[in-house]
């Protein structure tokens, strides 16, 4: 592949690398940095993967998952998995819920789409592209999604991109109605 132009987004702190290609040179891409890289509309956008302290998080809610009727029906959550929200933009969610049927048809022409998905918010996130995030998500058919803050031991339940609970302490949250059985309070979830 021939050589990309970098070009820096202004953020605080780390800027994001922002490289242009097409979907095709995007797909066939093998980046040797060591970010994870997702697609939206004609570039590449440098995203790190999750921290080692945020495996406590992941730990508590796959923990959670594994009592539910879905996990029983082989559901699963994958962590860090490519998500195809549009044909021009690919996240990379910290989890997403895949039903046995969705990962029966992965591979086949029609990207499946996860009903329930999870973002660790980062200090360093963009608000705006927290936002687009969402907004996406829900465009693509998630009915699910929670914004975990660990710095702020909060999280963030959206249904709609116009309806969100915020959550605190000994709250408890759910992922209803994606998985209605998927229950924690904010102290479990953060209770390494």
């Amino acid at each position: 592949m021939e050589a990309v132009e970098t070009e820096l987004l202004e953020t605080e702190v780390p800027p994001v690398a922002r490289v242009p290609m097409t979907k095709a040179q995007f797909l066939a891409w093998e980046p040797e940095d060591g970010f994870l890289y997702e697609f939206d509309n004609g570039y590449a956008e440098q995203t790190t993967g999750m921290k080692k302290s945020e495996r406590p998080l992941i730990r508590a809610i796959q923990m959670a998952f594994q009592q539910t009727t879905a996990f029983a029906e082989n559901a699963m959550l994958f962590e860090e998995t490519e998500v195809w929200v549009s044909e021009e933009q690919m996240r990379i969610p910290d989890v997403a819920f895949f039903t046995d049927a969705q990962i029966r048809a992965s591979g086949e022409a029609a990207e499946p789409i996860p009903t329930f998905v999870v973002e660790l918010i980062s200090p360093t996130d963009r608000a705006d592209k927290v936002e687009q995030k969402m907004v996406e998500y829900f465009a693509a058919g998630v009915q699910v999604l929670w914004y975990v803050y660990p710095a702020l031991r909060m999280v963030r339940v959206f249904t709609s991109v116009r309806h969100s609970t915020t959550f605190f302490e000994n709250e408890s949250f759910d992922a209803a109605p994606a998985l209605p059985d998927l229950h924690l309070t904010v102290a479990e979830l953060f209770t390494p």
